[in-house]
């Protein structure tokens, strides 16, 4: 490991320990304002002070995040070396630093109704997951840190840099699981029309976004070159292999799921689903086989 990539890990534990008091101190204040706020209480709580010390946590979990996902998408990349605790430490990273611009409108959002007297209780639950969604953020960088500064093996650099080609797909799966998930709890839910559309926009973009950071890295990678650019044949192979595959899988599933919302279901919902079920269903399938031709030769 080089010089610089050690102190970016050191410089990330710092942080990290920081973002980790800044999460706890959040925790307390919201626990503190929660039953405040939801029971509509008359005596107004402290915002203001509470709203400085929430955005200076904010703020350092923010720069956290941000400094966490580029040292180990650098140690990705130099290194040559992934696992799939690294990519899931990556893309749960993205995610968690994308949701805190939504903690920062929640946090509005439950201010501001509840100046009007409105009930904000589904604001909190979204909150309240999201911070776990930090938490295990937090979790999964101080264990890849460690491991990597740990980790005093030398490897040697391969014929074809395959790193950032199973890290692409590793993250596929992982997104496209997120995606589906997303999906079923879309089925269990009874939100209306336009409701589930925003929704839809917004939670895809999400979900993609990890996906979409990692496959930008590889293509401006294997455009300018490194230890040897480009797909192999057996490469192009795999993903010709995994994209037949994934249409053949996807299109009948398509089709059920036409016929259902078509002849059996009445929740309208449904109507803006079938674009993220085929979105996430090929990442899914399409990662995966990936992935698995990859490790066979």
């Amino acid at each position: 490991m080089s010089r610089l990539i050690r102190r970016l890990h050191y410089v990330s534990l710092s942080l990290g320990f920081l973002a980790a008091v800044s999460v706890v101190f959040n925790l307390i204040i919201f626990a503190i304002l929660y039953p405040q706020v939801t029971q509509l209480l008359e005596t107004p709580p402290r915002w203001e002070t509470y709203g400085i010390i929430s955005a200076i946590n904010i703020i350092v979990l923010a720069i956290f995040q941000l400094i966490s996902v580029l040292t180990l998408l650098t140690h990705l990349i130099v290194q040559k070396k992934t696992s799939t605790i690294i990519v899931l430490a990556i893309v749960i990273g993205i995610l968690s630093g994308i949701m805190i611009l939504g903690d920062i409108t929640l946090l509005s959002d439950i201010g501001k109704e509840y100046a009007q007297g409105w009930q904000t209780r589904g604001e909190w639950i979204v909150l309240f997951v999201s911070y776990g969604l930090h938490v295990l953020s937090l979790v999964l960088v101080f264990i890849v840190l460690f491991k990597n500064l740990k980790d005093k093996n030398h490897i040697e650099p391969p014929i074809k840099d395959e790193v950032l080609f199973l890290s692409l797909h590793t993250t596929g799966v992982i997104c496209g699981i997120l995606g589906l998930g997303g999906f079923v709890a879309g089925i269990l839910s009874e939100l209306s029309l336009w409701m589930m559309e925003r929704l839809v926009v917004i939670l895809s973009s999400i979900f993609l976004a990890p996906y979409l950071v990692i496959l930008t890295i590889w293509i401006f990678r294997k455009n300018l070159g490194g230890v040897s650019p480009g797909l192999d044949e057996k490469q192009y192979q795999d993903l010709a292999s995994a994209g037949f595959k994934s249409l053949i899988v996807s299109l009948p599933v398509m089709v059920i799921y036409f016929g259902i919302q078509r002849f059996a279901i009445g929740n309208e919902a449904w109507e803006a689903l079938w674009f993220p079920l085929e979105i996430f269903l090929c990442l899914t399938l399409f990662s995966w086989l990936s992935l698995r031709h990859s490790n066979t030769s």
